[in-house]
């Protein structure tokens, strides 16, 4: 009688379903197994999602550092072009000075008296031009020795 419970003056044995009890443990631990299942998968696809974080990320940043690299290349290229325009227009600047200041220095009198005085040149007359028919080959022959 040490099993029996006493419930007001009814003594009476407690039931046990022990059917009831093993199908509520082989549904815990069917539960339990799906779960785990269910982690398993779950773990799966969290490395999955990682590795294509991970992936894209990287793609990204490699699009990045070509599109930084792209526009640092350009831009250098841009300030170099700039420096030769810029040498460019200083060069041109300082030959159209030299061009002036060498037609204002020019003086075609003088160079006239230096030929006439120092090297014996003189203003050609009709008799000094000799004429030559053209020659097919291009060659001209001398007509008499030159003083």
């Amino acid at each position: 009688m040490a099993s029996d419970v006493l419930y007001g003056r009814v003594a009476f044995r407690p039931y046990f379903d022990m059917r009831r009890f093993e199908d509520n443990i082989y549904n815990r631990v069917n539960m339990r197994e799906k779960r785990i299942g269910i982690k398993k998968r779950l773990r799966i696809v969290d490395r999955l999602l990682v590795i294509a974080i991970a992936f894209l990320l990287t793609l990204l940043i490699v699009i990045l550092s070509a599109i930084i690299y792209r526009n640092i290349s350009i831009n250098s290229k841009d300030n170099y072009i700039k420096k030769l325009e810029n040498t460019l227009d200083r060069k041109i600047y300082d030959n159209k000075n030299v061009v002036s200041s060498l037609k204002s220095e020019m003086k075609f009198d003088d160079i006239k008296m230096k030929a006439y005085m120092d090297l014996n040149m003189i203003t050609p007359t009709e008799k000094n031009i000799i004429h030559f028919k053209k020659s097919d080959n291009g060659f001209v022959r001398q007509y008499e020795n030159i003083r």
